[in-house]
Formats: C-alpha cells, structure tokens, sequence
C-alpha cells in the first residue's frame, strides 16, 4: 500500500515516486532559489496559487481537517482563515472564521491584529461581537485595553 504524501510547495497529494517536486512537474521552480525564497516571505500568494491548483473549496472546515492532522501548520491555518474572513461576504462564515481562531488555539500576533480590525472597522455587529468574544478568550491581558475602549465607544456590541 502506497502512503500518500503532500508537496509542501506546491500543496498536492502524491506517491512515493512522485513526492519529490521535480518528479510531480511542481509549479515552483526550486532551482531559482532567490525566487523560491520569496514565494516562501508570501504566504498568502503560495498557499493561495496550491489552493487553486488543487481545484479544492477552501472552507473552515476543511482548514480545521488539514490543521488537526498536521498537513497543513499555524501560519498557513492564520493566513488562509484571514483569507476567508476578507473575502466572505457570509456573517455566519465569518463569525466560524473567527471563533476558527479559538478552536485551534492559535494565538498569534497575526491573529490578534485580524480580531483588534474587525473590532475596530467591520461594518457586522455580528462579526464585531465574535471577535470581541474571541480576543477576550485568547488574549485576556493584551486585549483589556481595546475592549475597554469598545464598551465606551461602541454599545452595541452587547445588545
């Protein structure tokens, strides 16, 4: 039996024969590793471009099944939760996006800087409330400023 293994670079299952990227036709060119590294300082372009070649629809769901079981790790799980909580227009999976953060216990700076902006200027009281909740939950020190801040100026966070 064949065990399946996934190129980091490029994000798509293979054989053994096949794992290494030079024996997959990998899109990433290794050999130009100046071009390599920077793919590797933009990590939402990299997992973005594996997320549409694998042909996959990104959902938290799925984010949570690939973190659990360790394909993929915290940065990616950060960038690409971040990814859906921009671009979703659906509260409800924004509002998952967001507590997403608190059931993988990923506490980061990148993630208290995409709760404190949606505190902060999104137009959801929904989606404002949840990350209220969440930032208190992982982050009780560093956010008692910033909620201090939205009790005063913004009272329907709490109706």
């Amino acid at each position: 039996m064949d065990i399946p293994y996934r190129c980091t670079f490029c994000g798509m299952k293979f054989c053994s024969k096949h794992r290494l990227p030079e024996n997959h036709e990998c899109p990433f060119d290794l050999k130009k590793s100046s071009e390599f590294e920077d793919l590797i300082n933009k990590w939402d372009i990299l997992y973005q471009d594996a997320l549409d070649f694998m042909n996959k629809e990104l959902t938290v769901a799925k984010i949570y099944e690939y973190f659990t079981t360790k394909q993929m790790n915290k940065e990616e799980t950060i960038e690409l939760l971040n990814y859906i909580l921009e671009n979703s227009e659906n509260t409800e999976i924004r509002r998952i996006s967001i507590m997403a953060f608190k059931v993988m216990e990923l506490k980061d700076d990148k993630v208290f800087t995409t709760l404190e902006s949606c505190i902060l200027s999104d137009e959801d009281p929904i989606v404002r409330k949840t990350a209220v909740e969440v930032m208190q939950q992982i982050f009780p020190k560093k956010s008692k400023d910033l909620i201090r801040w939205v009790n005063t100026h913004n009272k329907n966070l709490h109706d």
